[in-house]
């Protein structure tokens, strides 16, 4: 292991990785510090923890614990931010350069494994030796070295350490690959699995490359240009959910060719074919402001001005307010000279996207008159040459 310079903190569970990562780096002379989580699931943690702070209070190490507090839902999930937003709040307060994990080989054919089996598209396969998790650097010093590497250094170098009962047990996937697949698994057979994941990682950065220079900042794509993209389930991994798999994908793609417009909702997100386009952006909530009096201003969708064309325009006075400026509804329609116009037909009519529809400020009196509709005018009974108050609907670009 190289000498890291700066101050780190060593992640430290009790078992055997951890202790010689941490008996690695106090032999090193980096500066250290250590944290411990203690879950209480087993009779054995509070063994773990003494083990721990002992080797600390030897070395004059800086120990800090934290004991975990249960939480409804997947404990395994819950457990991973608990002891990440701990680990975030040492290393902001200690200024430290990064959590040192003690992750190695073995753990990262696991992980990778577990991947193949998941399916779905990861940002690396496998464990990255660093990157950010939950807002805190992470660096994993001990990819080169097997579990079976990391026990003997413990033996060798006499350092006490505690097993946790809990990894003999199937009931976990991860265990599962492990005792199964990677505990049969020779030393050879080991570093030609990492030699083709580092193969696979390479390929994927070259493809991800492409995928960024083809999205190119957008949301919007040409139907055609998407449909006949050779990476187009990564485009909506990309811009919508990274563990969407190639079956469900392929299917979203299915539809949008068989029909000629199509509104997808997936997770927080609308997939939408029409005018010849698919765009693909984050669900929108319906938005009402009011207003006692005209306040000109930037607004998130749109803007309230004293001047603009007259399609934007409208005349108000006191009896109409307070005013009513909300996103559009089904149903909505406003009173002109030639009668009543559904703004729905206004969107068909001028080919109005389903993402600006959803955007779209309609602006009402204190009586739930609408009175103006940008783009479309104001109500006849509020006409003028005049106008005293516009407001301009904000383009996608603004908007986003």
């Amino acid at each position: 292991m190289r000498n890291y310079k700066g101050k780190y903190l060593i992640a430290c569970s009790g078992g055997p990785d951890s202790l010689a990562l941490l008996d690695m780096c106090y032999k090193k002379g980096i500066d250290i510090y250590c944290a411990h989580i203690n879950y209480h699931k087993r009779k054995s943690a509070n063994r773990d923890e003494r083990i721990v702070k002992k080797y600390c209070d030897e070395r004059n190490i800086p120990f800090f614990k934290k004991d975990y507090k249960n939480s409804k839902g997947n404990f395994q999930a819950s457990a991973r931010i608990f002891r990440y937003a701990y680990f975030k709040e040492l290393v902001d307060k200690y200024n430290l350069n990064a959590v040192m994990i003690a992750h190695h080989l073995d753990d990262h054919l696991e992980t990778y494994l577990l991947q193949l089996k998941h399916g779905g598209d990861y940002s690396y396969y496998g464990l990255n030796d660093k990157n950010i998790v939950y807002g805190v650097k992470v660096i994993r010093p001990l990819l080169n070295k097997t579990k079976d590497d990391l026990l003997k250094y413990c033996d060798v170098n006499n350092i006490d350490y505690g097993i946790d009962e809990s990894n003999f047990s199937d009931i976990y996937q991860r265990n599962k690959i492990r005792h199964q697949v990677i505990d049969k698994m020779s030393l050879k057979e080991k570093k030609e699995l990492n030699e083709k994941i580092k193969l696979l990682n390479k390929e994927k950065k070259e493809i991800d490359n492409k995928i960024k220079k083809f999205i190119n900042d957008r949301n919007k794509f040409g139907m055609e240009e998407l449909l006949n993209y050779k990476y187009r389930n990564n485009v909506l991994r990309v811009l919508v959910d990274k563990g969407l798999s190639d079956k469900y994908l392929d299917d979203i793609f299915k539809q949008m060719k068989s029909h000629k417009n199509i509104k997808l909702s997936i997770n927080d997100y609308y997939i939408v074919k029409e005018y010849g386009y698919i765009e693909i952006f984050k669900k929108i909530k319906a938005y009402c402001h009011k207003y006692n009096d005209i306040k000109c201003g930037n607004y998130e969708y749109y803007k309230i001005t004293r001047k603009g064309n007259n399609s934007q325009g409208v005349t108000v006075n006191k009896d109409d307010f307070p005013i009513s400026i909300r996103s559009f509804k089904d149903g909505d329609s406003i009173k002109m000279r030639f009668g009543n116009k559904k703004i729905n037909r206004f969107f068909i009519d001028n080919k109005v996207s389903y993402h600006d529809r959803l955007t779209w400020p309609i602006v009402l009196n204190k009586r739930n008159e609408v009175i103006l509709v940008p783009g479309i005018g104001s109500n006849i009974s509020h006409y003028s040459t005049k106008h005293n108050l516009f407001v301009i609907k904000l383009s996608n670009t603004e908007d986003n």
